[in-house]
């Protein structure tokens, strides 16, 4: 899913792409429409003519899929191809979302086909456009291929470290330098992202599995998109350094990296070895691809000789200023912590539920979990809605979330600072037998509810 947000259905250790059912939704009326037709016509013929262009030479499928552009704020949605419920406009189709229903860049089951959503409005720029809707499209085609990784929920904790933060850093820097190269010194250039990389990963020994499989699915798909939609090399070359600098500017590499080391990576394979995605497989690993592809040992991952070598990219700079970030996450997740944990806090079970939040504002709170500063979720007991200044804690086992409390709930309209929650008939909360202060939300038994609780 491209950069805004994401949405998954999950059960609890379990990930599957949203399944969705859209029937028996009235169409927005005419004046209400919020995605002007000729614009949205426009942007699938573009994806059209993009997708054809491919005519399947990248993955051996097509990424000509069923297409939706969707409005979050007034949740219209235009489709270019029909659909239960859905009304005929010019040459695409409109409905509107039940409320249920998370809007991100995504993928989703929809009436027995996998569609591709992409939030509407598109991009300006006619590059990134380009890219998006080609990101989104990979990601339809993804289970055909076998190709679907985690997620990154719950994931690559080690990103918001400050070892973390540095030696990413430095694979990217070494990266981008790598593109903007030929011969040997790119070659040089990528070892140096392989020594660090591998270096990186020795710190924590689950992280090279962790990582790899988000760049399975938002890597892979990120490089489709560039090299689908840019059609010379310079474009393609200057898109994923694109995406290296916006990511390092990103408060949180969390899930947020592989926007950036897919792109890299890709393109330096397609400079040796055009045809290596036919060769992907779930075990794919792009530093593994990348040093067969031009013939380099994988470096041992030893600190001296990653110390020394990234001081050919600003390792000064770069160590300076985690190591001022560092500060400032201390005392972030302290705020956390006093939040989330220590202070009072409705806790919520998740079990099946569905879940959209903007990737760029995910946080590791060490030993607890995952903080999310933007999160939609949804599940049997009702509707959680966090923004602004909120704040919530998934533990990595997801198994439930958690706000901070600043009054004691009460009703089936809860709030807090920075979120919202409305409960379900059936659901209520009651003190957490284990925090004074804090409660759980439950569902009530008939004798509670035939006493009036919620």
């Amino acid at each position: 899913m491209k950069f805004a947000s994401f949405v998954f259905l999950c059960t609890t250790g379990l990930v599957a792409m949203a399944r969705l059912t859209l029937a028996a939704n009235p169409p927005l009326p005419a004046r209400m429409h919020s995605i002007p037709s000729d614009k949205a016509e426009a942007a699938f013929a573009e994806a059209h003519a993009l997708c054809t262009a491919d005519g399947g030479k990248l993955w051996g499928n097509s990424l000509c899929v069923p297409m939706m552009f969707v409005d979050a704020a007034t949740r219209q949605a235009v489709l270019n191809q029909t659909a239960r419920g859905a009304v005929k406009d010019g040459t695409i189709y409109r409905l509107a979302l039940p409320p249920d229903i998370g809007i991100a860049n995504t993928s989703l089951e929809f009436q027995g086909k996998r569609w591709s959503m992409v939030m509407w409005p598109l991009p300006e720029n006619a590059a990134w456009r380009g890219i998006l809707l080609m990101h989104e499209s990979y990601h339809s085609i993804q289970p055909a291929l076998g190709l679907q990784g985690n997620g990154g929920l719950g994931k690559n904790a080690e990103l918001d470290s400050r070892e973390g933060r540095i030696w990413m850093r430095a694979e990217l820097a070494a990266l981008r330098a790598a593109l903007l190269t030929s011969g040997q010194p790119r070659k040089r250039a990528l070892t140096d992202a392989l020594l660090f990389r591998v270096y990186r990963m020795s710190l924590w020994p689950h992280a090279a599995a962790d990582e790899r499989s988000l760049e399975l699915n938002e890597g892979l798909a990120e490089s489709t998109g560039i090299d689908v939609s840019q059609h010379s090399l310079g474009a393609r070359i200057d898109a994923a350094i694109h995406d290296i600098d916006n990511v390092e500017k990103e408060r949180s590499f969390v899930r947020s990296f592989a926007y950036a080391t897919g792109p890299a990576y890709a393109e330096l394979l397609d400079a040796v070895q055009p045809d290596w995605r036919r060769k992907v497989t779930p075990g794919f690993a792009f530093d593994k691809a990348a040093a067969g592809a031009y013939h380099l040992a994988m470096p041992k991952p030893e600190k001296s000789l990653a110390l020394a070598a990234v001081e050919k990219y600003g390792g000064k700079r770069i160590i300076a200023q985690e190591d001022a970030r560092a500060k400032a996450t201390a005392s972030r997740n302290a705020r956390f912590a006093r939040a989330l944990v220590d202070g009072p806090t409705l806790t919520l079970p998740l079990g099946k539920f569905s879940i959209s939040f903007d990737p760029r504002q995910v946080y590791s709170l060490p030993g607890h979990g995952s903080v999310y500063q933007t999160l939609t979720l949804g599940d049997a007991w009702g509707k959680l809605d966090v923004r602004g200044d909120g704040m919530a804690l998934i533990p990595s086992n997801f198994g439930s979330v958690t706000v901070p409390l600043d009054k004691t709930p009460a009703g089936m309209q809860l709030a807090g600072k920075g979120w919202s929650l409305t409960l379900k008939k059936g659901y209520g909360v009651q003190p957490d037998p284990h925090q004074e202060g804090s409660f759980v939300v439950t569902r009530q038994t008939l004798s509670k509810l035939r006493a009036g609780h919620p």
